[in-house]
């Protein structure tokens, strides 16, 4: 009877906020490792890669905008931070995901263009990743 009552608490939950999973992906570094990935099979991916990832960040950002505009008229909308999910340790997970990774390193290279943030990036950041990845699996 307790254990039904978890799992009632459990679905209300999610049904009101969402899976946690959902919200991870839905920010913006997992966003961008995902469309680098998608676009790095192939030239015209790569060619294109600059534009999609300036259409995803400023997509991102006016969602953003939307969202705190919308908390600000109904405070009630405000979604619970990530710890409070009842799914947190899948948020842990995802976020050590190579696309979450991925995303996050190209988001620093972005903060520190000026001091070479791209070129670290590319030759040193994307590679490491890889490997850490690699020796994960």
């Amino acid at each position: 009877d307790k254990l039904l009552t978890v799992k009632e608490n459990l679905l209300s939950f999610q049904s009101h906020y969402g899976k946690v999973k959902t919200r991870i992906q839905n920010q913006l570094s997992y966003k961008l490792g995902q469309a680098m990935i998608a676009n790095s099979k192939s030239i015209l991916g790569y060619i294109r890669m600059p534009f999609v990832l300036s259409y995803i960040k400023d997509k991102h950002k006016q969602e953003q905008k939307i969202y705190q505009e919308k908390i600000k008229k109904d405070p009630s909308l405000k979604l619970p931070p990530l710890e409070n999910y009842p799914d947190y340790k899948e948020a842990l997970k995802e976020k050590e995901c190579f696309t979450y990774k991925l995303g996050e390193a190209l988001i620093k290279a972005n903060k520190t263009w000026y001091k070479g943030g791209y070129l670290k990036f590319y030759f040193k950041d994307i590679p490491k990743l890889k490997r850490d990845f690699r020796q994960k699996r």
